[in-house]
């Protein structure tokens, strides 16, 4: 298909806050929502080495959208290396990669 579409890099529609405080019993959700064409994948990196973050079990998990989720969580399961943590964003397609602001992540109890 021809004409129509024009191919684009990544752009951030949302992102999330520079910091965010939660308490172990509510748990966060960090959204990063990219616009683009072909539509851009998103990779969750703790910023302080920009590798690439995976699930932790009823601790952290990353949707299918990109939302990088918190669940609530007991106050003996709390990880300083999940909890208390520097997090960005990054949006990448054929076309280039855009990254968000790095997010201050603490959780504690409240």
């Amino acid at each position: 298909v021809s004409g129509g579409c024009e191919e684009s890099g990544p752009v951030l529609v949302s992102e999330p806050p520079n910091k965010v405080d939660f308490s172990n019993s509510t748990g966060a959700s960090l959204h990063c929502e990219p616009r683009g064409s072909p539509p851009p994948s998103v990779v969750w990196v703790g910023a302080e080495d920009r590798q690439p973050i995976g699930d932790v079990p009823g601790l952290r998990r990353i949707l299918s959208n990109g939302t990088l989720v918190f669940p609530p969580f007991n106050a003996g399961e709390y990880r300083q290396d999940v909890h208390a943590r520097v997090y960005t964003c990054l949006a990448t397609n054929a076309h280039g990669t855009v990254h968000s602001r790095d997010t201050h992540v603490r959780a504690g109890e409240f």
